[in-house]
């Protein structure tokens, strides 16, 4: 799997996970697979990345639908080249472990600062 991209360093996580700077973030936890309408909006008329919340360059990345394509918009800001892999490797609707869309809000995943202490599991013990 791609490690956390150079650019994502300063982003927080939330189990693990780099949360995207177009993620919607509520009461402290991110909820991966929502959009913060005004982050997404900003993304597209900045030009900064989904992923990383950095200005794009010249070369970038779009994740569409065949629907999207069809339909010749994209939904969600671009990438960075380098932002792309990671978030195709870590994804579940990109890397194929969901092929639909949930129907359900699924529960919001704490945040934590990239380096912060994660208190490590004991085999054979609840957490």
């Amino acid at each position: 799997m791609p490690s956390i991209p150079q650019r994502c360093l300063r982003r927080p996580l939330s189990g693990g996970l780099v949360v995207p700077y177009v993620s919607l973030i509520h009461g402290g936890h991110a909820t991966f697979g929502s959009l913060d309408a005004e982050r997404a909006r900003t993304a597209f008329v900045r030009r900064l990345c989904q992923i990383c919340g950095e200005r794009l360059e010249e070369r970038c990345f779009l994740i569409v639908r065949p629907a999207d394509v069809v339909r010749g918009i994209s939904p969600e800001p671009a990438l960075h080249p380098e932002c792309l892999p990671y978030t195709a490797a870590h994804c579940p609707m990109l890397n194929g472990a969901v092929t639909h869309y949930r129907s359900r809000v699924s529960l919001p995943v704490p945040l934590t600062r990239p380096g912060a202490h994660r208190p490590q599991r004991r085999p054979g013990r609840p957490v």
